[in-house]
């Protein structure tokens, strides 16, 4: 898959496991970066990548400050 590919809502749901209408959430309130085309909201590759990073990476200093 391209880097700057845009994906879907459901593209990001199937990689993610998690529910559409927590990715659409996510979407609307700016906490996953996307941009809105029509009705609907587009997730680059990339973006993904470095969310879920940062994600792990504020997991894991929260796992280590306990």
């Amino acid at each position: 898959m391209d880097e700057g590919e845009l994906m879907s809502v459901e593209e990001v749901t199937r990689i993610l496991k998690i529910s559409r209408a927590t990715v659409q959430r996510w979407c609307y309130h700016g906490e996953l970066p996307a941009v809105k085309i029509g009705k609907s909201y587009r997730v680059r590759r990339d973006d993904l990548d470095e969310w879920y990073e940062r994600k792990l990476a504020e997991r894991d200093s929260a796992i280590a400050l306990r």
